[in-house]
């Protein structure tokens, strides 16, 4: 049986953690934080391993390997 395999770009873990990078630059840039860095790294923690257990498809990082077993 194949295994489907998508694309880094339809991944839900790598977009979060795009989200949190650039919501953590912000935080640094502008000198405001919503919740103390603890917090924030403990929350990104749970929502990365909720996302590790719906996860059914290993990502690719290259095209050329969409739809290989």
């Amino acid at each position: 049986m194949r295994k489907r395999i998508k694309t880094f770009l339809k991944s839900k873990t790598f977009w979060v953690n795009v989200l949190a990078f650039v919501a953590f630059i912000l935080q640094g840039v502008l000198g405001k934080e919503a919740f103390p860095p603890e917090l924030q790294a403990s929350i990104l923690a749970v929502i990365n391993v909720v996302l590790r257990f719906i996860t059914g498809e290993p990502i690719s990082w290259s095209t050329k390997d969409r739809g290989s077993d």
